[in-house]
């Protein structure tokens, strides 16, 4: 993966050979199954084949937490909505998984409640300037973003699922959680790097009591 920024920050040139995850193969994984058994999550995104995703959703008992990643890659995910524990799309990839236009806060409610029908446990639906939508069966939470000073935004998508696997891990609830990833993607813009450096466990709980 190569990337590079501007004098500002932004991105400017990004490169990725993605060859490598196709070889995440179900013999693959078949091979390092014990491994899968004892994780206490699986995240997992849709650069890899659809057929590994199917092997993932119909041989591991751990939570499998899924980024779409894009709307094309995300028709892989059709097949095993019914055995994702924490799905994170964002409006597009969200209207195309539920076949719900989403023009409204409403249509993105929507659109939630058909994923969380084919099987979907979560949902955390990024909308852009105007926060995150995150719903289960029984709890529907609306968060506007966590403001912070914006250098670069690449990197914030990842950083809000790592945030979101750190909150189901420590016992978070729902509004906690969805709070928590938020952080994450604010603290992340603060960087030229796509990883801040000042990112930290200490750093999020505090970006979380703001």
């Amino acid at each position: 993966y190569l990337y590079i920024a501007d004098e500002a920050g932004e991105m400017a040139l990004a490169l990725s050979d993605m060859e490598v995850c196709d070889r995440i193969t179900p013999s693959y994984l078949s091979a390092n199954q014990q491994i899968l058994q004892n994780a206490r999550v699986i995240v997992a995104d849709t650069n890899i084949p659809a057929e590994t995703l199917v092997y993932l959703a119909e041989n591991c008992t751990a939570p499998i937490f899924c980024d779409p990643v894009s709307t094309i890659k995300a028709e892989k995910l059709r097949p095993v909505l019914n055995k994702i524990h924490t799905l994170k799309p964002n409006r597009l990839e969200a209207e195309l998984l539920s076949g719900v236009e989403i023009h409204s806060k409403a249509d993105a409610e929507a659109a939630a409640k058909v994923l969380l029908d084919k099987g979907v446990q979560r949902v955390f639906l990024s909308m852009g300037t105007e926060g995150m939508y995150a719903a289960t069966a029984e709890t529907q939470i609306w968060m506007e973003n966590i403001p912070g000073d914006m250098v670069n935004t690449t990197g914030c998508g990842d950083s809000v699922m790592a945030a979101l696997v750190w909150a189901w891990m420590n016992d978070l609830d729902l509004e906690e959680t969805l709070k928590a990833g938020l952080a994450a993607g604010s603290i992340t813009m603060e960087s030229s790097e796509t990883i801040n450096p000042a990112m930290s466990a200490t750093a999020l709980k505090l970006r979380m009591s703001k």
